[in-house]
């Protein structure tokens, strides 16, 4: 995805404990930078998450698959931008596309994919509910439904 395909754009601040011993971000931090995103992306919808890990709105979902690009750095008290997008939606999973820039670049520092699975009470893989459907289709630019896994 292009950055102009991204709609949701959260900031996050790098902090003295996210830096390695040659002062850059290290990269398992990049994992929390995306997690971040990704829950706040929820939020823009008006979703809470509880103590549980489970959305208001029922969506309990489990990450199977990250894949993460690094292609510059980020430094400590760097203000980054995490992009969001829901890219496709299947019958009980979705991937989330996601890039980090630096404030007020476009240089991108890192991009990312994570499939999410809809558990259901048995953590079991469960159908995702219409209502999460309408609102990704709404929302986004670029989205995909897939034929059912």
């Amino acid at each position: 995805m292009d950055i102009k395909d991204f709609k949701h754009i959260t900031d996050v601040r790098v902090r003295t404990y996210d830096v390695d011993s040659q002062g850059i971000v290290h990269n398992m931090n990049y994992l929390k930078y995306y997690e971040t995103g990704r829950v706040e992306y929820r939020r823009n919808f008006g979703h809470n998450i509880n103590r549980e890990g489970i959305f208001d709105d029922g969506l309990k979902v489990v990450v199977v698959r990250n894949e993460i690009d690094y292609l510059s750095f980020a430094f400590l008290d760097d203000l980054l931008k995490v992009y969001t997008a829901v890219s496709w939606i299947k019958k009980s999973s979705f991937c989330f596309e996601q890039i980090i820039t630096k404030e007020n670049s476009t240089e991108i520092i890192s991009k990312a994919k994570g499939i999410l699975v809809n558990l259901d009470e048995n953590n079991l893989p469960s159908p995702i509910s219409k209502k999460f459907i309408e609102e990704i289709t709404t929302f986004e630019i670029k989205l995909k439904i897939l034929s059912n896994e």
